[in-house]
C-alpha cells in the first residue's frame, strides 16, 4: 500500500490562541472549507475539546457523500491539533499553529495509506491511462512491464497530492480571510434621551 502525504501553509495576523480556537474545534473549521458542503459536523464527547475528542462528520463532496469519525490524539493548546479519521484505511492530520511577530504561521498536513481502489476515487484515471493500464495487468508477468504499472500508480499518486494540496490550501486560504476580516461594528449604545 502506498502513502500519500500532502500539506499547506498559511501566514495568519491573528494571535495564535485565536487561530488554535478556531482550527481544533473541528465544527466550525468545517464549515470553512471551500471544497465541501457541510451536512453535520458535531463532537459526540463532552466538551471541551481535549485528546480523546470524537468528531462526526457528514459533508457532501461534488455528488458523493462522505461520512466518517475522527478522535483527537494529540492536543497540545495553542501549538498543535492531530486527529486520526477512524477509516479503512485510516488517515491522520497535523495542525501546527506556530506564532509569529505579526501573527503565526498555521500549517496542516495530511497522511492517508492508500488502496487502490481509494486512489482511483482520489484522482480517477482518464481512459487512456485507464486502457493502457488494463494492457499492464494483463502483461505484469513481465518485470518490465510491472515496472510501468508502477510508474502509473506513481504518476496517479502524484496527480492525487497536487490535487489535495491544492483544496488544503484553499481552505487554508478561507480560515486566514475569514480570521483576518474586520469585526464587525458594534451597534452604537443609546444613551437616555
Amino acid at each position: 500500500m502506498d502513502r500519500l502525504t500532502f500539506a499547506a501553509a498559511v501566514w495568519i495576523r491573528a494571535e495564535p490562541d485565536r487561530v488554535f480556537a478556531l482550527v481544533s474545534d473541528l465544527r466550525r473549521k468545517a464549515t470553512l472549507n471551500p471544497n465541501i458542503e457541510v451536512i453535520r459536523v458535531e463532537l459526540e464527547s463532552d466538551e471541551p475539546i481535549r485528546e480523546g475528542s470524537v468528531f462526526y462528520h457528514r459533508f457532501q463532496k461534488g455528488r458523493q457523500i462522505v461520512e466518517y469519525r475522527s478522535r483527537c490524539v494529540r492536543f497540545v493548546p495553542p501549538r498543535l491539533f492531530e486527529s486520526r479519521g477512524e477509516t479503512d484505511p485510516p488517515f491522520e492530520v497535523r495542525v501546527t499553529v506556530e506564532p509569529a511577530p505579526e501573527g503565526c504561521r498555521l500549517t496542516q498536513q495530511e497522511m492517508v495509506e492508500v488502496t487502490p481502489a481509494l486512489l482511483d476515487f482520489l484522482a480517477p484515471v482518464g481512459a487512456g491511462e485507464r486502457a493502457f493500464g488494463d494492457v499492464v495487468s494483463l502483461l505484469a508477468l513481465f518485470p518490465a512491464v510491472r515496472q510501468l504499472g508502477a510508474e502509473l500508480r506513481r504518476h496517479q499518486l502524484d496527480r492525487a497530492a497536487r490535487r489535495l494540496t491544492a483544496e488544503l490550501q484553499a481552505w487554508l486560504d478561507a480560515i486566514k480571510a475569514h480570521l483576518e476580516a474586520p469585526s464587525p461594528n458594534p451597534l452604537p449604545r443609546r444613551g437616555r434621551g
